[in-house]
């Protein structure tokens, strides 16, 4: 007798992926076209989707089927993925997200989410993300800029009509997630490969994935590192190579740290057990990024310094600024101030420094009324001129000028369009959401701000930044009188930093 098929029904957001051109890609080269796609599910599928908690519940060679518990997570997903992909000399990708009733029998998954999704992904246009407005309506603050109106759409064998949001191709997000800030300048590179493991049970694939996505998480909030996942490496600049071995139950995560002539600088072994995991990730993972951070900044500062001083360049200036400012105090705004002001003095049309100097500067007059910061802050209106023509496109100048702009004027409007258009920008960039939370904070809008400092906290749990936000969330519970929570993120803070003026009186507070 035939056992009867197992089913389940739930609420689910699905992403429906599909690969534009491809039967064409088959015909031209099949081997080029494989490969290609091994490498979008190593390097961008398998990382995204395990940091979104995403799982693939239907593969058709060309296409995906993606189901996440939120909406929220499915368009992270989405968007990060195409960011991924920008620029790419072969993929091209639509995708189409719904949330709806699923249902899951023994062999297969059906129902409204999956048709709405699909039939949404044939829509949309390349490089794009459709969502339905029941997907819209369940995001945050941070992703709803980043969507515009596309009107009603009758879908085929859909009863009624479905309203829809589009995410075009041609947004200005950078490829690798990170601000045009970054982008353009000349950073050092870090290449992420991701992390291999020869074992084929989903278990080890999905530990593999993860890991993969929480280093990529961890270096790209490193403000003054360029950072990217790639089976591919760089010409140039550091490489980073992890690799997950197994035996039975038994893990052993062996990474190598490659210097930008190929040198072995560092390795690491940490070993676990499959049931430990999960907890042994964020472990590791972090104790990588603290050694291999410290070596590359100590290796690139040593560099720099090597350089007379009268011969340093613009971009050479900026990165000293940036790597400078690691801490709160004095003497490190003075001194990032400092570099960034020789970098807009030697190169008055480079956009970054301007960026980086402003938020700076923003920064130490929150921090500090240090006469040193003085002849700084007197530049603060010749900067914003100067700035102003190269900010388009570049979400942290955009922020910079906004910021420094409300400080003179106290006007909320600009100040809260200069944050949407960041967020455009820079989604999923922890220093922009930090500074577009605190932004909200001073334009009202709390909600919008908590969201924003969340979202930092998850992509950067690195940096100067991280305590801001900490110290941001804090303030937007207290606003919105969750306290309880507010002083849960404060003692986080202190922590890390008790010198910090926003987390400091309200630890004085809750001791009284």
């Amino acid at each position: 007798m035939t056992a009867p098929l197992q089913t389940s029904r739930k609420l689910s957001a699905i992403l429906a992926v599909d690969v534009v051109g491809y039967s064409r890609m088959i015909d031209e080269d099949e081997a080029a076209t494989l490969a290609a796609l091994r490498d979008l599910r190593a390097a961008v599928f398998g990382p995204i989707f395990a940091d979104c908690n995403g799982q693939v519940v239907k593969s058709m060679g060309d296409g995906r089927l993606v189901e996440f518990a939120s909406a929220v997570e499915a368009v992270s997903a989405a968007m990060q993925v195409q960011d991924q992909l920008k620029g790419h000399p072969v993929m091209r990708l639509r995708m189409g997200i719904h949330i709806g009733d699923v249902t899951r029998s023994d062999d297969d998954i059906y129902g409204d989410g999956i048709n709405i999704a699909a039939r949404l992904e044939a829509l949309a246009p390349e490089g794009g993300v459709l969502i339905s407005d029941g997907v819209y309506s369940s995001l945050d603050g941070t992703l709803s800029p980043s969507f515009s109106p596309a009107g009603s759409q009758t879908l085929k064998n859909i009863a009624r009509d479905v309203v829809t949001w589009v995410r075009a191709a041609n947004h200005s997000g950078s490829p690798t997630g990170l601000t045009q800030t970054h982008a353009s300048s000349s950073l050092p590179n870090l290449n992420i490969q991701p992390t291999a493991t020869s074992d084929t049970r989903a278990e080890l694939q999905d530990t593999a994935d993860g890991l993969t996505a929480d280093l990529g998480t961890y270096f790209s909030s490193i403000n003054w590192l360029n950072t990217r996942i790639s089976s591919t490496d760089r010409a140039d600049g550091y490489h980073l190579r992890p690799v997950l071995r197994a035996r039975g139950e038994r893990l052993r995560l062996e990474t190598r740290l490659h210097g930008p002539g190929g040198a072995t600088i560092w390795t690491h072994k940490s070993d676990s057990t499959l049931d430990e995991a999960f907890d042994w990730q964020d472990t590791v993972v972090a104790e990588i990024a603290d050694h291999a951070i410290g070596m590359i900044l100590e290796a690139e500062t040593a560099r720099i310094m090597s350089i007379p001083d009268d011969e340093l360049t613009a971009e050479q200036c900026m990165l000293m600024g940036i790597m400078t400012w690691r801490d709160f105090s004095l003497a490190s705004f003075v001194r990032s101030a400092s570099f960034h002001d020789r970098a807009i003095r030697a190169k008055p049309d480079f956009p970054d420094p301007y960026a980086e100097g402003l938020i700076v500067l923003m920064a130490a007059r929150t921090m500090t009324s240090n006469p040193k910061m003085t002849p700084y802050l007197d530049k603060v209106p010749e900067w914003i001129e100067a700035a102003r023509p190269l900010a388009s496109g570049h979400a942290m100048l955009t922020l910079g000028i906004a910021i420094a702009t409300y400080t003179q004027d106290q006007r909320s409007i600009p100040l809260k369009h200069a944050v949407e258009h960041a967020l455009r920008l820079a989604p999923f960039d922890a220093r922009i959401l930090s500074y577009c939370g605190w932004a909200n904070l001073w334009s009202g809008q709390t909600n919008d701000a908590f969201d924003c400092f969340q979202k930092s906290l998850e992509f950067g749990r690195l940096g100067p930044f991280y305590v801001a936000s900490l110290g941001g969330a804090a303030t937007a519970c207290v606003q919105v009188g969750h306290d309880k929570d507010a002083l849960g993120y404060v003692e986080k803070g202190l922590l890390l930093s008790d010198s910090y003026t926003t987390l400091t009186p309200k630890a004085e507070i809750s001791r009284e």
